[in-house]
């Protein structure tokens, strides 16, 4: 693997850029939420991502095109259809052609020269000029991916995230992009996550931009504007994963669980190549004196309340029809998927532990309020366990 890799420990870390652009602080053209007229607090407008185009410029997988992918546009679409697009150094133009969802958009660049080693977007009177970066997609054939996006988890809870995964799933990449961590630097997460056995690659991306709030203006999908989170779960696939075995989607307080099997091989033999998990909430109750890890919980409440989780999931890349730049991997299903990939796999489910959390988005670590009577120890958590 090329651009930067190393070794430590017993993975190969590879060091990653990203082709940043956005508006100019002084252009008047920004992008505006959905409803834009409705009233909103003025922390919305601080966390709105109103500047951002693209996040990143890579090859796509098939070495011909170029690949941008980057925010929504919402009203900035029609300047982005208009923008004219060209390779450098020859400056030959480029037609594009746009592929944008609720949260994240594609942009395709077709035959761009072997030679160019960027691309220049001019619009809304600026010219923004994008190193053209490599694709993983080769050099991760067959791979285990497992990702996620960071901000100042805990390195233990880092280490056991993976642990968990690689020991009973066979996960051998992790791709993690870390959004401005306080807590620790790049060199940390890298290390922490190349000591994991069973690890072959790690892959940390600094993506230090706006996450995004939650909309609570719009009727629905008030999580629109996390545009960062979508757009790097589009890269995790578009730039990393197209030739992989599987990709795995759980977050730092997430552990996946097929019943003693893998859950890529669950993907891999499905009739589609996609796996959806059930979630399982488990509750922050724990000993006094147990440390705030993954193996200090076992209990979920016994009613319907465990069952509220949204889902996640567990793709094949390789199928046919995840090569349509129209399918676009969000964190509870995969958007552009056939209809039946929506069904939930009965024999695959994800922990997600309340006592795993900074409490960035809610207060979830403490019980106030739970009945401990009303707790029952997950059986298959501990199945799960036993078998680490």
């Amino acid at each position: 693997m090329d651009n930067g890799a190393l070794r430590r420990a017993g993975a190969q870390i590879a060091r990653v850029q990203l082709s940043f652009a956005a508006l100019s602080a002084d252009n008047p053209v920004k992008r505006l939420p959905r409803s834009p007229r409705r009233p909103r607090p003025a922390g919305f407008w601080t966390a709105f991502e109103d500047r951002a185009l693209y996040y990143d410029a890579f090859r796509a997988e098939n070495g011909r095109d170029v690949l941008l992918v980057g925010p929504t546009p919402l009203n900035l679409r029609a300047g982005l259809e208009a923008a004219r697009y060209s390779a450098l150094p020859s400056g030959a133009a480029l037609g594009a052609e746009l592929f944008p969802s609720r949260s994240t958009m594609l942009t395709r660049l077709a035959d761009v020269p072997d030679d160019a080693s960027a691309v220049r977007v001019d619009a809304f009177g600026e010219i923004f000029d994008l190193a053209i970066q490599p694709n993983f997609s080769a050099s991760l054939s067959d791979a285990r991916i497992l990702f996620t996006i960071n901000k100042n988890n805990r390195l233990e809870w880092v280490a056991d995230w993976a642990n968990w995964h690689a020991s009973l799933h066979g996960t051998d990449t992790v791709i993690l992009f870390d959004n401005g961590s306080t807590e620790y630097t790049i060199d940390k997460l890298e290390a922490t996550l190349a000591a994991v056995e069973g690890l072959k690659t790690v892959i940390v991306i600094d993506v230090p931009h706006k996450f995004g709030p939650i909309d609570t203006s719009v009727l629905v999908t008030k999580f629109y504007p996390r545009f960062l989170q979508i757009s790097m779960t589009n890269l995790a696939l578009r730039r990393f994963g197209m030739r992989a075995e599987g990709l795995l989607d759980c977050d730092i307080d997430e552990l996946a669980w097929a019943g003693g099997q893998s859950a890529y091989e669950r993907a891999e033999l499905s009739a589609l190549g996609v796996v959806r998990m059930r979630g399982r909430w488990i509750e922050a109750a724990r000993a006094p004196d147990a440390p705030a890890r993954h193996h200090a919980f076992r209990h979920r409440l016994a009613d319907f309340r465990h069952r509220l989780s949204p889902s996640k999931w567990v793709l094949d890349p390789r199928r046919e029809w995840v090569r349509s730049l129209e399918v676009h991997p969000y964190l509870h299903r995969i958007h552009g998927a056939p209809p039946a990939a929506r069904k939930h796999d009965d024999k695959t489910v994800f922990f997600h532990f309340k006592g795993i959390n900074t409490n960035w988005k809610e207060e979830r670590t403490t019980i106030k309020g739970v009945d401990i009577e009303a707790l029952v120890e997950d059986e298959d958590l501990q199945a799960a366990r036993q078998t680490l």
